[in-house]
């Protein structure tokens, strides 16, 4: 245990400059979450959303629907053409198609199921929206209808108050989901610069080791009574020590301010830490492999540069690629990225798959440590 101490003390007192460069790359971190705020409104529609009505039951409760997804939701409604409406909706020049049932006023009274047919493709975006609107309408409907105990006369009077308006509107939709999709935005802008922001911080405990091979210290190491997993184990942690300086004073951040962050916290502080062993290890072992500064830089830019554009840390990478949108899952990047921009269905899976990597490379790490140390007991 002391030998470890040693070597990480040891490592620190040479990393200070890289703390201090961590600490400016964390504090970037949070600028660019600021200037990554405003691309939430790049993703917001003004226009009125599309959208085909087919009315079957001519009725009250119809057509107040339809002035409640015209006003108040702000769709555009067209009703002409019914048979041209599939071809539409293929070209995309209408969200969806919402059918009107026959009898859903009577139905609604008699307290029966009613249900609003809709049609939408399943890749656009507009038509995840359209039916939780017309569900919460209805909802809403069907309490005033309750409210009037099957009168239509009392039911179509409080349909023409607006007192049946549910509390879902496109207004109110907005206030509470905007500063959701701004942090969303900002986080996931500052994400994936940090990902690239850490590997070339790394580039501080790579030349440490570097410097401990040209100098001796490598190699005095290896014929003393440290062992490879203790060599590995300091500097790791002095490694993984600057890496979380670059990546934890964001989320720490949002904490303090009470950022509206879609992830939790706790897997979010889980894959940093993760991550950053992974990417610890990643220089430790190509400090091991390489004995040129100049080829190291190089190759620490090419690894830096190729894992962040499959990752999607600069721009995601959508399923239409093809054959690079399956490259992507090879690169750990990728899978910090997806999990980070809250597209992950597992965040398990995330976590695994990146802690698989790191614990490759450590074991990796330590093997060229006692390969070495064993090189230099013979000789």
């Amino acid at each position: 245990m002391s030998n470890i101490v040693n070597v990480f003390l040891g490592m620190i007192r040479r990393l200070k400059l890289g703390l201090v460069v961590a600490l400016a790359a964390g504090i970037l971190g949070i600028v660019l979450y600021h200037l990554g705020r405003p691309i939430a409104d790049l993703y917001s529609v003004d226009e009125k959303i599309d959208v085909a009505v087919i009315d079957n039951d001519s009725s009250v409760l119809s057509a107040q629907l339809k002035t409640y997804l015209s006003e108040k939701i702000n769709m555009n409604i067209t009703e002409e053409e019914p048979e041209k409406f599939n071809d539409k909706l293929i070209n995309r020049d209408i969200s969806a198609i919402i059918e009107i049932p026959e009898g859903l006023e009577q139905s609604m009274l008699e307290g029966g199921s009613v249900k609003v047919k809709t049609t939408t493709l399943d890749d656009y975006e507009n038509g995840a929206f359209v039916g939780i609107y017309i569900d919460s309408y209805m909802q809403s409907a069907g309490l005033s209808a309750k409210a009037a105990d099957g009168d239509r006369e009392v039911f179509e009077k409080i349909l023409a108050s607006d007192s049946y308006e549910t509390a879902l509107t496109v207004e109110n939709a907005v206030i509470s989901d905007r500063e959701e999709e701004y942090v969303a935005a900002g986080f996931s802008f500052a994400g994936g610069f940090m990902i690239m922001l850490v590997t070339g911080v790394g580039i501080f405990i790579t030349l440490a080791v570097m410097d401990d091979r040209q100098y001796g210290t490598y190699s005095r190491m290896c014929i003393s009574s440290i062992t490879g997993n203790q060599y590995i184990t300091g500097t790791l942690g002095a490694s993984v020590l600057v890496s979380l300086m670059t990546l934890l004073p964001l989320p720490i951040y949002l904490i303090c301010i009470g950022a509206p962050v879609k992830i939790d916290y706790a897997p979010i502080f889980i894959i940093i830490v993760v991550y950053s062993l992974f990417n610890s290890a990643l220089s430790i072992m190509l400090a091991q492999l390489i004995n040129s500064k100049q080829a190291l830089a190089t190759l620490s830019g090419c690894i830096t540069s190729v894992g962040c554009l499959l990752g999607g840390a600069w721009f995601p990478i959508d399923e239409s690629a093809g054959l690079l949108k399956y490259l992507s899952y090879i690169t750990p990047q990728y899978w910090y990225v997806n999990f980070m921009s809250g597209s992950s269905e597992n965040a398990l899976v995330n976590i695994c798959v990146i802690e698989l990597y790191a614990l490759l490379i450590i074991l990796a790490c330590a093997g060229l440590f006692n390969r070495k140390k064993i090189s230099a007991a013979t000789i």
